[in-house]
């Protein structure tokens, strides 16, 4: 039987991670964060020394790659090739070509159908640019975060992150595959100026029926 899906949007340092994590742990249903899934593909291609410049180069090196998913108490654990990608995720080397790799769509494709696949089974809080628009146009619960430009920066400051917010959202916003935009029917909700709880009870307090 298919499960739910909460899709939870919105740019860069918005706070999606934590919150989709959050509200995850408080409905039972399994957090996943599409990015982790680019991230794992931006550092095995960097392993393999894909320049993500060339689509054909991508698109030959990719059917070759083997994603494997691992559910754990986290969410999902990634490894590529046998690999455990997580150790590799916050690179600065990977968060510097996800945005240029996440732009071919044989790239979306593959993590896309990684995705539904999940939702064939599970209830999921799903976090990304585009959950809400592509991957799950359909799904009854859209949100998407965002904050001001000064208060992402600063987050993402905070966590020791050293790519550029401001082009990070020029990168995710242009693209051609799937840029970044609020999904047709998603409640929006400003995180500048609210803490984790408060955005997580935002959240919930929109899903009340599937939390009565």
């Amino acid at each position: 039987m298919p499960g739910r899906v909460i899709a939870i949007d919105g740019p860069a340092a918005s706070g999606k991670s934590s919150v989709s994590r959050g509200v995850a742990a408080a409905l039972g249903f399994l957090f996943v964060s599409s990015g982790h899934f680019y991230r794992a593909m931006a550092w095995g291609a960097l392993r393999d020394a894909i320049t993500g410049t060339e689509e054909a180069a991508v698109k030959r090196w990719i059917v070759a790659k083997k994603l494997t998913l691992t559910e754990s108490p986290d969410g999902i654990t990634l490894s590529l090739d046998g690999v455990d990608a997580t150790p590799h995720l916050s690179d600065p080397a990977v968060a510097a070509m996800v945005s240029k790799l996440a732009a071919f769509p044989t790239v979306r494709d593959t993590v896309n159908a990684h995705l539904r696949g999940l939702a064939k089974s599970h209830d999921l809080v799903m976090e990304g640019r585009d959950i809400g628009s592509v991957v799950f146009p359909q799904t009854r619960w859209k949100f998407y975060l965002d904050a001001s430009p000064e208060e992402r920066a600063r987050r993402r400051a905070k966590e020791g992150a050293v790519d550029s917010v401001a082009k990070r959202d020029r990168l995710d916003m242009t693209r051609a595959t799937a840029p970044l935009t609020i999904p047709k029917g998603a409640t929006v909700i400003d995180t500048t100026h609210l803490d984790l709880k408060g955005v997580i009870a935002a959240v919930l307090c929109h899903l009340q029926e599937l939390t009565s």
